[in-house]
């Protein structure tokens, strides 16, 4: 009976990542995986007083259905501007990542665990019994796909207080660079003068400096001696 619930969670989740996979692929949502679109909707949600309330949420549920979050933040950022977009989109992601990750373990974890054995069983109770850090780690990485960890995370071990603490710490540098980046990026296009371009140069150099955070984390963790999470 157990092992029949836990298949028919498993299919809704799978139904619920594929339906909307093709719903945003192949019917009218389309449009909304696209910046034009989502700009837009923002802009009119900007116009009302709930606009940051249904921005947060439009972002939350969208990564529940695998919504590119680097979009959403961009987004966010290219309409609310850095100061508020960053509250925004912190509040949003962690949203999201939050709906997801709870999506992930009580429709798949069930299913998953009861074909965990051996080193693959070992490794995910490693990863659990070091959560916060392992999120905190991977979260300030940013070629580690946001939605792809929600999910992931979801399926694992890991307890949600560390997931939760570690993703909300993890996500603030990459989320205010992404929110400076897009609000600079907009500056430049409708502003005018040194102020714009160098606001643009800065958030560039940010995101630069961010992609070699795996490299200088290898080197400090070689020259310490220290295991990589595969180890422990």
């Amino acid at each position: 009976m157990a092992g029949g619930k836990s298949i028919i969670k498993l299919i809704i989740l799978i139904v619920i990542i594929g339906g909307a996979f093709f719903a945003f692929r192949y019917t009218t949502l389309s449009q909304y995986t696209q910046k034009e679109a989502l700009l837009g909707l923002f802009a009119q949600l900007r116009e009302h007083w709930w606009g940051p309330v249904g921005f947060i949420l439009i972002y939350g549920i969208g990564c529940v259905v695998a919504l590119p979050g680097s979009l959403l933040t961009l987004c966010g950022g290219a309409i609310f501007g850095v100061a508020w977009g960053t509250l925004y989109n912190i509040l949003a992601a962690n949203l999201g990542a939050t709906l997801a990750f709870l999506t992930a373990r009580y429709l798949g974890r069930d299913f998953v665990a009861r074909f965990m054995k051996g080193r693959i069983e070992s490794f995910d109770e490693k990863v659990a019994e070091h959560g916060f850090r392992f999120i905190f780690t991977l979260r300030l990485i940013p070629i580690v796909p946001f939605n792809g960890l929600n999910l992931g995370s979801g399926l694992s071990r890991i307890k949600y207080r560390d997931y939760l603490l570690g993703s909300a710490i993890g996500m603030l540098p990459a989320t205010f660079i992404y929110t400076y980046f897009a609000d600079a990026l907009l500056g430049g296009v409708t502003g005018s003068g040194k102020k714009a371009f160098t606001n643009l140069i800065i958030a560039s150099f940010l995101l630069i400096l961010i992609s070699f955070i795996p490299t200088i984390y290898k080197r400090l963790k070689k020259s310490k001696g220290g295991k990589g999470y595969g180890e422990f």
